[in-house]
């Protein structure tokens, strides 16, 4: 990860690879969206919610990290913040899973730009910011993809 030194430079690579999960969805219908039709069954509506509370959680996290990096080498319980995300999320509107995902993502954005440059070098904020941004989207990518092939017969990438 040497290479993303800088916030803009983190900022691109997260918003590269997030534009591939937006472009997936924003081209189906919600009714589609909010089906539970993904391999662990879910719906998109929820990976979207998903993705989003672990954005919430990475801000957090950040904030706290601002002078150490302690916050980020903490161990957590993966399987039980997912559980509680979801459960969380589960009745949210699509309009509120939208909203939280650009609102959670935006803020995510303006963290990483306030965050102090000598701390954003250390390898444990790199490695926990990519974790939950591009890291994550690629772990759900090839499922929304093909969602995305079922339902629009687009073949492409």
């Amino acid at each position: 990860m040497s290479e993303l030194k800088t916030s803009e430079a983190i900022i691109q690579k997260i918003e590269t690879d997030r534009a591939k999960l937006v472009r997936l969805y924003r081209s189906v219908p919600v009714t589609a969206v909010e089906k539970a039709e993904l391999p662990n069954g879910w719906s998109v509506k929820d990976v979207l919610g998903h993705l989003a509370a672990w954005e919430w959680y990475c801000v957090d996290r950040l904030q706290e990290s601002q002078h150490t990096v302690a916050p980020t080498e903490t161990e957590i319980d993966t399987d039980s913040i997912n559980r509680n995300f979801y459960e969380e999320r589960a009745e949210w509107s699509w309009e509120e899973i939208e909203y939280d995902f650009r609102a959670a993502h935006a803020e995510l954005l303006r963290t990483i730009r306030a965050f102090p440059q000598e701390m954003l070098g250390h390898e444990q904020v790199q490695e926990w910011i990519g974790e939950n941004t591009w890291e994550h989207y690629e772990e759900h990518f090839d499922d929304l993809q093909r969602w995305h092939r079922r339902h629009t017969g687009n073949k492409s990438r």
